[in-house]
């Protein structure tokens, strides 16, 4: 039986099986390296991990014991960081998780590249893998996709060599590394049920694989019940409302037809991250279903290899469960890596027929695949720029100094806040924040799920001292609700980067920086803080 963890995809040599290794932790540096890009959400996690290093407790605010995180990883792993390194120093953490990220990537195509079938698939399969600029992104931005593809992969990999306790300790990981980690492993292993092979695990296998994966959860998951009150994270809560609703159940019901022959979330994993504020050519909509569709065909295909049957069908049920949670595009990584997967294997399978023997009809193929890669390494650039400008101009121009102006102003750190970013603002201002959709705020769960959801009626409802929205926010307000926010705040100052985004010449996606550009700040009308 193989090394579940062997390099070695057939028909490679020695060297030029760690030469993949080395680019698939590359790819992801490189792209670090040129946008310097950190996650909104990563300082929600971070600020967490700091009242931990500093003996305060896991939480974002001191006093409030709240699940303010999803991966127990992710806030772990910083505040490891933080106390190995002996700095708070958002930047040296963030460089510390970059290259253990990039390391962990590498270890992931380690994994993968043993049960590629030959040469042309693992090509295929690492040169998306390698230019997708959603793994590269939300690898080394502070978000815990690295870990989390790593343990699945590790899991799909067990699974198809028949090492339930490997796989078990992988499922394991994966729910350390996000709750619903079972949901990624579950969707692989189902075709490791159906799809047939010499040896396939039985039901002691599946129980062994599911008691190892609970003993190594259960930790976490009785030490958040204990601690918390509930094990599940409040962020779960603040964005799951809309889980198992009619609109999300309609959706799923339609969810075959829509991926062959409609629009479909599905389609969106092979877009850029934020593709939905605009500014992209309407053309890439048919690469996302070209891909989708291939990796749908693959698992269909029983002349495709195992593997790549598994991992395409392990795409296609991802994307029912996608089409029920919230629409962002961390979470879609992973199972673009299924459907790369898929896809290297059916190149492989169409290029072994008889009818492709002839040069003109491989040539075909090759071309199209190459026009593909071609498509995706403009995307790892294209995003690249466009992330690169939002860190500069957004994230560090608007943001983290919005933060420090309210830091500066308030009354003291119990001043409260009510706006949606928690990220930069929360962290740089050390206030007390009250966001919306309620990720560190109960109090702003309980008052959506009553009915108030407006900007303006969730601030007055809030009392908060401050209030920020950001132009798009504010321009959505009816009258009523702008008369409402005006009785009981008064515009303290505005940040406003929108002419430079402007300035930039070539910005693909800069609808999505245009969002972020603008903000107004309120300040409660009986607040003693000095106007600016």
């Amino acid at each position: 039986m193989p090394n579940p963890t062997s390099p070695s995809a057939p028909g490679f040599t020695r060297q030029q099986t760690w030469l993949l290794v080395l680019l698939a932790a590359a790819s992801p540096a490189v792209f670090a390296a040129v946008t310097d890009n950190i996650w909104e959400d990563f300082f929600i996690t971070y600020r967490c991990s700091l009242n931990l290093v500093r003996g305060e407790g896991l939480v974002y605010e001191v006093g409030r014991r709240l699940h303010v995180f999803t991966s127990p990883l992710g806030v772990l792993l910083p505040s490891g960081f933080a106390k190995l390194l002996g700095t708070e120093d958002p930047l040296l953490v963030m460089q510390a998780f970059r290259v253990f990220s990039c390391l962990v990537l590498a270890a992931a195509w380690a994994v993968v590249a043993g049960r590629l079938p030959g040469i042309m698939a693992a090509l295929v399969t690492a040169a998306f893998w390698f230019l997708d600029p959603k793994l590269a992104a939300y690898s080394t931005n502070g978000m815990e996709t690295a870990l989390l593809v790593l343990f699945v992969l590790l899991a799909w990999r067990a699974m198809l060599d028949g090492r339930m306790v490997v796989a078990g300790l992988a499922l394991g990981g994966a729910m350390w590394t996000r709750p619903d980690g079972f949901v990624f492993v579950g969707a692989l292993a189902v075709g490791v049920m159906l799809f047939p092979a010499e040896r396939r695990p039985g039901w002691r296998g599946w129980l062994t694989m599911a008691v190892t994966a609970g003993v190594v959860y259960l930790p976490w998951f009785a030490w958040a019940w204990a601690y918390y009150g509930t094990p599940v994270p409040n962020t779960i809560q603040a964005k799951g409302t809309h889980l198992l609703s009619a609109d999300s159940l309609g959706s799923l019901a339609t969810y075959p037809w829509r991926y062959f022959f409609g629009r479909s979330t599905v389609h969106d994993a092979f877009l850029p991250p934020y593709f939905f504020f605009g500014g992209w050519p309407d053309w890439l909509g048919w690469y996302g279903r070209v891909l989708a569709v291939a990796a749908a065909v693959v698992a269909a295909w029983p002349r495709c290899a195992r593997p790549a049957r598994i991992a395409g069908l392990g795409f296609v049920l991802g994307g029912a469960y996608l089409t029920v949670t919230t629409r962002a595009p961390w979470y879609f990584p992973m199972w673009q890596i299924m459907a790369y997967i898929a896809i290297g294997g059916g190149v492989t399978a169409v290029a072994g027929l008889p009818a492709m023997r002839g040069a003109l009809r491989r040539g075909v193929l090759f071309a199209g695949v190459g026009l593909a890669v071609a498509v995706q390494a403009w995307l790892f650039v294209a995003v690249a720029v466009q992330l690169r400008e939002q860190q500069r101009l957004i994230e560090w121009g608007l943001r983290a100094p919005l933060g420090r102006a309210l830091a500066k102003a308030a009354r003291s750190p119990q001043d409260t806040v009510f706006l949606e970013p928690l990220g930069y603002i929360g962290f740089y201002s050390g206030l007390s924040m009250r966001d919306t959709p309620g990720l560190c705020a109960p109090e702003v769960i309980r008052l959506r799920r009553a009915g108030t959801l407006a900007m303006s009626s969730l601030a007055t409802s809030l009392r908060t001292d401050w209030a920020i929205l950001r132009g798009m926010e504010f321009l959505r307000l009816s009258p009523a609700e702008r008369a409402e926010l005006e009785k009981d705040y008064m515009l303290w100052t505005v940040f406003d980067e929108r002419e430079k985004v402007q300035q930039v010449g070539w910005l693909p996606g800069r609808d999505f920086l245009l969002f972020d550009a603008h903000y107004s700040v309120w300040r409660r009308r009986d607040s003693a803080a000095p106007a600016r």
